[in-house]
């Protein structure tokens, strides 16, 4: 398949740059050749996006595009490998039948939850055990002094560094209270959700 991506005003060696690594990208890291027009648009985005740093006292036009296409490239392949969204997990289908616990079977798709997670047993069983951990959770927060509980409402939109900003305080003192909302999660029977 040739790719239909148009580089017209864009530097002949970019361009060819980009296709022969976008190609190069093809069946690796579970690549198609129908992911090559999208790979090739977003190195192109990225060098273009990049170009305004380029400073010709420290590198020739060339090797920086180089380096700067590898790079992501380099970003690309981290993100399809990382633990949560590798791409050799995902092979199985969702309209694999699968027993449904009644001598009958069902297609995986039907036992996702509302939120698109896939777990054993029936939807209604899974939420209403969603449900409670929820509830246990509003309950655990709600018997938290003010400060853990002002703590662990912060912390569900932001990382330490943000709330430490917000707040003023060192982050060594918040690590002090995390280890204390840790401790009260724990007595509170929770400490599969820390």
């Amino acid at each position: 398949m040739v790719s239909q991506n148009s580089y017209d005003g864009i530097d002949k060696y970019a361009a060819d740059l980009i296709r022969h690594k976008a190609r190069q990208l093809v069946g690796k890291a579970g690549f198609t050749e129908d992911d090559r027009p999208d790979l090739e648009q977003e190195l192109m985005i990225d060098l273009l996006q990049r170009m305004r740093h380029f400073n010709p006292a420290k590198a020739k036009k060339t090797t920086f595009m180089a380096r700067i296409v590898e790079r992501h490239i380099s970003t690309i392949l981290e993100a399809r490998f990382a633990q949560c969204r590798d791409w050799r997990l995902c092979q199985t289908s969702l309209n694999e039948p699968l027993d449904n616990g009644e001598g009958d079977t069902t297609e995986r798709i039907d036992f996702l939850d509302s939120e698109g997670s896939l777990g054993g047993g029936t939807r209604e069983t899974r939420e209403r055990l969603a449900h409670e951990i929820r509830m246990d959770l509003g309950q655990a927060i709600a018997s938290l002094p003010e400060e853990l509980r002002d703590l662990c409402l912060r912390l569900h939109d932001s990382t330490m560094a943000e709330v430490a900003r917000e707040m003023g305080i060192p982050r060594t003192t918040l690590y002090d209270r995390l280890s204390k909302l840790r401790d009260a999660f724990r007595e509170a029977g929770l400490e599969d959700y820390l």
